[in-house]
């Protein structure tokens, strides 16, 4: 009978520290999938295609002021996708915020977001985004066919669509600005294209 008692307590150790490894496991794939995120924007197959004429469209702010999207204009247009319910949304809203200061002569960055007024009050109140232009509502995310979070795209000011996709850090935001000046699609694109590989430079990335 004792046997039985200690060949069962064994057995619970057994299913308890295997229970441990494969939670150990889970968390070491989690950090693998964090480290493997590509450099460049991601860019989703949907909508209108890049160096296009990007849709056009007009949306109120939250103060009920007319907002128009892909029209030809005095500056460039960052479009940041984002919901209070995102996380990594807040935490690239530093970036966005510099990027808007530092480039505030030739571009004009708009937040878009949708869902309850209430939560998007509080994200603006936490992160100061009183002065921004921030449209809430579905229509621009359904015209550019936004599926996932967060997720940038840049206009210029012919009203052409120079870059888009899903943006994890500020690297992927910069990326877009990289596409903008070297005519390519997606960075990727145009790193394939060329004949040497070039030196990557992080100096400039990891802002805050």
């Amino acid at each position: 009978m004792d046997g039985l008692i200690v060949s069962n307590a064994l057995l619970w150790i057994l299913l308890l520290a295997l229970a441990f490894a494969v939670m150990g496991l889970v968390r070491q794939i989690g950090v693998l999938h964090g480290r493997i995120a590509p450099a460049g924007a991601l860019m989703v197959d949907k909508g209108v295609a890049v160096n296009e004429p990007a849709p056009q469209v007009t949306a109120s702010d939250r103060q009920g002021r007319p907002v128009n999207f892909g029209y030809a204009g005095e500056k460039s247009q960052l479009l940041f996708f984002l919901s209070p319910t995102c996380p990594i949304c807040k935490s690239l809203l530093p970036a966005i915020k510099s990027i808007a200061k530092e480039q505030a002569d030739r571009l004009d960055v708009v937040f878009i977001s949708d869902g309850d007024m209430d939560a998007q009050q509080a994200l603006i109140r936490e992160h100061k985004l009183d002065d921004v232009t921030y449209v809430v509502g579905p229509e621009v995310g359904m015209t550019y066919q936004i599926g996932k979070l967060p997720y940038a795209a840049l206009i210029d000011k012919a009203g052409t669509l120079r870059a888009k996709g899903l943006v994890n850090s500020r690297e992927h935001l910069d990326s877009l600005f990289e596409v903008e000046h070297l005519k390519s699609a997606t960075l990727q694109e145009y790193l394939n294209s060329q004949p040497h590989p070039l030196a990557h430079d992080h100096s400039h990335g990891h802002s805050h």
